[in-house]
């Protein structure tokens, strides 16, 4: 087969499979995925089709920005179905941003400086496919305020953390410039200082530091000497937290429900602190040569690995291809690699993952198909074999608001990976 027929017959493929399975889809925004969502007390309310019910969770983008106005960190937060603890994503400033045409490769953080905090929530959520509910860019005392009714946290820096100052000098310090003709007296200057905030090692913060430790920044340091740091940070009040801080200190109202979307990133953000939180810090690879001819400090993120952190936890805020094949994934073998390896080979054809949920079951043999719908079968035979090799097919027995078919990972999918069945470039030349 020549590339532009396999190309013609991939695209038909994708076409078909997506149009089956827009009319599949009842009319929803999205579905929430976690790991017991669907047998916790949310997830079993059923509609008039008798389909799951799947509660939507909402997200929020928490932005900190210094007294020069640049964003220092973004950070996505989740709430739990439940109403009370989720998930923080951390998300690095310095990720390039999704362009358009001949766009010169930007970063998503830049955009506050430029055009504020409503540029850059578009930004990020062209980068995570997700919408916020909330958004919230603040200052060092705003998240400092939050960060004081939380327990003192451990962390460890793997190097110090320091940070650069502009600072004035004596206001009698004068500069003159002498021209052919003229002199000219100058200001005083501001001078960049550094100062070590933390040495190396693991540090017990308290509300202040905390809030240091996402507004530092040294001169010239690229971003990925911050991340390790900034992920030790929430992996630390994710520890502190724990099973979740009583409502009375967070200053909660008791009366409030999980259904109620908090209106401000401050009350989002105790609403996670109120329950068991689990921390993700997106990977980041550096840029260099043509795809950052400004030598920006800029980083690419794994487009398939972002796909499989939002299915997983956020999938309610997800923005889906118009069309496209809404497919649920269930996965015993709790391997995050194993995982992403799907959403990229789903992606390929033209499907997208809305769902994942990791199972405590003993994995299966067989990787197993279950669809809504006969007339997608025979279609599914001839693409999802070709990316996840061999397949049990079943029908759907217990449907699921929002989801054309479930993929249950077995341990042929583990079998044919290690075989290293390779996806052909999707790259599509212009004149095509």
């Amino acid at each position: 087969m020549t590339a532009i027929v396999s190309r013609q017959r991939k695209r038909l493929l994708a076409a078909m499979l997506c149009g089956i399975g827009a009319a599949c889809l009842l009319p929803i925004g999205g579905v929430y995925g976690a790991r017991t969502l669907l047998n916790s007390s949310g997830g079993k309310n059923v509609d008039a089709s008798g389909a799951l019910k799947i509660p939507a969770t909402p997200a929020a983008l928490l932005v900190t920005v210094n007294d020069v106005n640049v964003a220092t960190s973004l950070t996505a937060f989740v709430l739990d179905p439940s109403g009370a603890g989720g998930t923080i994503v951390s998300i690095p400033v310095g990720s390039r941003a999704e362009i358009i045409g001949n766009e010169a490769p930007r970063r998503v953080g830049d955009s506050f400086t430029q055009a504020g905090l409503a540029a850059l929530q578009l930004d990020v959520e062209g980068l995570l496919d997700v919408s916020f509910s909330v958004v919230g860019a603040v200052s060092a005392t705003d998240i400092t305020n939050v960060f004081s009714m939380l327990p003192t946290v451990d962390v460890t820096f793997d190097v110090p953390l320091i940070n650069t100052s502009l600072v004035m000098p004596d206001p009698a310090t004068t500069t003159t410039v002498k021209r052919r003709s003229s002199e000219t007296t100058l200001p005083p200057q501001p001078i960049a200082t550094d100062t070590e905030v933390f040495p190396a090692g693991t540090q017990t913060l308290t509300a202040d530091q905390m809030t240091l430790t996402l507004m530092a920044q040294k001169l010239s340091e690229p971003e990925s000497t911050r991340l390790p740091r900034i992920k030790s940070l929430w992996a630390g009040i994710a520890s502190a937290v724990g099973t979740g801080l009583p409502p009375e200190q967070l200053q909660l109202s008791p009366t409030s429900t999980p259904n109620e979307v908090p209106t401000d990133i401050g009350t989002f953000m105790r609403r996670v602190f109120a329950g068991p939180v689990q921390v993700w810090q997106l990977s980041a690879q550096p840029l260099s040569g043509a795809d950052n001819p400004a030598l920006l400090d800029l980083y690419a993120l794994d487009r398939f690995e972002v796909l499989m952190i939002m299915a997983s936890v956020a999938p309610s805020s997800l923005s889906l291809p118009s069309g496209s094949l809404a497919i649920q994934v269930d996965s015993s073998l709790n391997d995050a690699n194993i995982t992403r390896a799907v959403v990229e080979r789903l992606n390929y054809i033209g499907a997208s993952v809305v769902l994942i949920r990791e199972l405590t079951d003993t994995p299966p043999q067989q990787t197993t198909f279950r669809y809504s719908d006969k007339a997608m079968l025979e279609l599914a035979k001839v693409g999802l074999e070709a990316v996840l090799g061999p397949l049990k097919y079943e029908q759907l027995k217990k449907p699921v608001e929002g989801i054309s078919a479930q993929i249950v990972i077995g341990q042929d999918f583990v079998n044919f990976l290690g075989s290293s069945p390779a996806l052909p470039p999707t790259t599509i030349a212009a004149d095509e």
